[in-house]
């Protein structure tokens, strides 16, 4: 997991395998006051349930805290699983890395 912050939000660029660190990145990213996230899911060739799980957790903890979030880099594999489980409610499933930045900003 990388993690690095560019005018004011934070930009976690997460591995396969690295979801389930994220809420515990984020809260203490939340106690330093950062409040706005990319999660670049670039790098993302497949999600299961405990990972996805992860990211909606972490999700609503930023949000709880006045936070915002948004997800960029979707695989199109990736957003169909997003779809199928209806989270293209929560989530833009179609932006790139400078969308996803103007969106939280």
């Amino acid at each position: 997991m990388q993690i690095h912050q560019e005018n004011q939000v934070t930009i976690i660029t997460v591995l396969n395998e690295e979801c389930g660190m994220l809420l515990k990145n984020v809260d203490s990213l939340l106690e330093q006051g950062r409040m706005g996230y990319v999660f670049d899911l670039s790098q993302v060739t497949f999600l299961n349930s405990v990972s996805i799980a992860a990211i909606i957790a972490t999700r609503n903890r930023i949000t709880t805290a006045g936070g915002k979030v948004a997800l960029s880099n979707l695989a199109d594999n990736i957003k169909a699983v997003f779809r199928i489980l209806k989270l293209e409610r929560v989530f833009d499933l179609t932006l790139d890395l400078e969308q996803a930045l103007a969106q939280v900003r």
